[in-house]
């Protein structure tokens, strides 16, 4: 069986997309055909899905994304006959996408068996309406199918497939590559999704660990494959939290360090670090951190967003990655539920002292059926019916008037603030201007410059120019109706 997925790359940012990459992994070590066609980089997207003629098309759908889906399938079903699949974490919290007439099965938490299961069961003609984890449409009804256990031993599963990326100029030159060490996050932060997928699982599909580790060795070896046949020069572990398993990680540092030496990145808590694991971290050669701040209000951050860490944790994390010589990019976010201006202001008084090489910085969004989001229109922040937007870089949902102005505008002057401090006064008058496509222009340049040159988690080379080029052919492209 034929199988393609088909996914659009955030505009400016060339990340591997690694749930996609794992599931083409599965598909093609169980003997069916698999491949990739990204949206915003083919030069005619439908007319290439003709040509492959797939039996299947899979798209990962994030909350606010799926407007954009639906009409896509809308589109290629007008050029190629298929069976539609959608996943990832819309259809896994909001399963009764279901009912839409352009999606014929959904996908809910890991597909990597799962997807398998449907190709062998199409191949031989058998039934698939009973395979857990989808939901699948038959003679008029939906087959509500529950969901089966996480999987277990991650080392049992094919590594990310990267060969269908080659086609695009852009990726075939980047040398920063993403991998994932683990799965799964031990925290129940009220705006992220692991709390909820956490109860789904246990709810449906009994006892196992939601915190899953690859072994040292198989991941080592992941790297070894792929800087022994692509070009590699940064390794980006895109885990939600790398440094969960101090042991793990002392193994890690030791063999990374031996056999691999290249320059890393890594995403870590701060309430976890200590002088022993910032250690580990610059024995395997980390050049760059991400660290949650979120909030430099205290009382925000431990009773709205359950991230329980004092400021004197994170500032402690700070001063050991700056006596190491690592790069800290802190991630934080304004327009939160209970915030005011002043508390964004406290959060970057908190980023100026940890000194970050770049301060990142979202725009709250609360997304269906998190806790946050319950809390939100429990507290009359979110109208119920509110549609939720496919950017966190956009607009403040839960604010209105001159406080939604002025948080959308914060988020453009958030890094520069932290960079420049003596632009502090200047930048509460600039905040009540409307927005405007200078301050967006001014963003999207300071953010570039760090991450290219000074975290390195951006590829600066090449195929990040050929990257752009092929972003404004999409832009001519979509105007010609070529692709979506």
């Amino acid at each position: 069986m034929k199988c393609l997925f088909i996914y659009r790359t955030a505009s400016l940012d060339i990340t591997d997309p690694m749930g996609i990459m794992c599931l083409i992994g599965s598909v093609k070590q169980g003997g069916h055909e698999a491949d990739l066609m990204l949206t915003n980089l083919e030069k005619d997207l439908f007319k290439a899905v003709k040509e492959y003629r797939p039996d299947v098309i899979g798209f990962s759908l994030t909350s606010g994304s799926e407007d954009y889906y639906l009409e896509l399938i809308r589109r290629l079903r007008k050029h190629v006959s298929f069976l539609s699949i959608v996943g990832g974490p819309h259809p896994t919290f909001f399963p009764e996408i279901i009912e839409e007439p352009e999606v014929d099965i959904i996908c809910r938490g890991e597909g990597d068996e799962a997807i398998v299961d449907l190709l062998d069961c199409l191949q031989k003609g058998e039934d698939y309406s009973g395979i857990r984890n989808l939901w699948v449409k038959k003679d008029g009804q939906v087959i509500k199918n529950p969901m089966r256990p996480l999987i277990q031993d991650l080392d049992s599963l094919p590594y990310p497939d990267r060969d269908s990326f080659l086609k695009y100029y852009a990726y075939a030159n980047s040398s920063t590559k993403h991998f994932l060490s683990s799965r799964g996050c031990p925290y129940d932060c009220t705006y992220c999704f692991n709390h909820m997928l956490k109860r789904l699982y246990k709810d449906e599909a009994g006892p196992g660990k939601y915190c899953r580790l690859r072994s040292v060795e198989n991941v080592i070896r992941e790297v070894e494959h792929v800087r022994d046949n692509y070009p590699l020069k940064i390794v980006y572990f895109h885990d939600d939290l790398f440094i969960m398993n101090k042991e793990w990680l002392k193994e890690f540092s030791a063999a990374y360090k031996a056999r691999i030496g290249l320059p890393m990145i890594c995403y870590v808590r701060a309430n976890l670090v200590t002088e022993e694991v910032v250690r580990y971290l610059h024995e395997a050669n980390c050049i760059t951190i991400a660290m949650g701040v979120e909030s430099g209000n205290e009382s925000i951050r431990k009773n709205v967003l359950k991230r329980n860490m004092t400021d004197g944790q994170i500032l402690n994390a700070a001063r050991l990655f700056h006596k190491y010589g690592i790069s800290i990019m802190t991630q934080n976010m304004v327009g939160l539920p209970d915030e005011t201006i002043e508390n964004a202001y406290e959060t970057i008084k908190l980023n100026i002292l940890v000194k970050p090489s770049y301060a990142w910085v979202s725009i709250f969004q609360p997304y269906p059926r998190t806790e946050m989001h319950a809390y939100c229109i429990e507290k009359g922040y979110l109208d119920p019916s509110h549609q939720q937007h496919a950017s966190y870089q956009v607009e403040s949902p839960i604010n209105t008037g001159i406080t939604k102005q002025e948080f959308e505008n914060l988020h453009k002057f958030f890094a520069l603030i932290i960079e420049f401090p003596s632009l502090m006064n200047l930048s509460r008058k600039l905040i009540r201007w409307r927005g405007n496509i200078v301050f967006n222009v001014i963003y999207r340049a300071f953010k570039g410059y760090t991450h290219i040159f000074r975290l390195k988690m951006s590829s600066g080379e090449i195929g990040f120019l050929g990257y752009l080029w092929d972003l404004m052919g999409y832009k001519i492209r979509r105007m010609l109706g070529k692709t979506y």
